[in-house]
């Protein structure tokens, strides 16, 4: 298991998944997306998953033209339902320290 990770890690073939697309969840989903990997955010916010699909960004750190670039390109998209993890390979969690 460990093996196929590391594999689809090396190949870029992983789907990693944001929770929290906030101010430190969606920079770092664009990086994740910039190195050509297919990122998903999820967030309970309907308001950032249809910005973020629109290609527009309400973070200052991250630019809507890079935004729009990334989810043009099939590489990033956000989605309000939390079912998508279990099509993902990892998750990482950026919610307010105290949830």
């Amino acid at each position: 298991m460990m093996q196929d990770l590391l594999q689809k890690i090396e190949s870029k073939n992983i789907k990693v998944g944001v929770i929290g697309m906030g101010y430190v969840g969606l920079p770092l989903a664009i990086e994740i997306a910039k190195s050509d990997i297919q990122v998903v955010g999820i967030d309970v916010a309907e308001s950032k998953v249809d910005a973020i699909n629109s290609g527009e960004s309400y973070i200052s750190d991250v630019p809507s033209e890079v935004l729009a670039d990334q989810v043009r390109r099939g590489r990033f998209a956000a989605v309000l339902d939390f079912q998508v993890v279990r099509t993902l390979d990892a998750i990482i969690i950026c919610v307010p320290t105290p949830l």
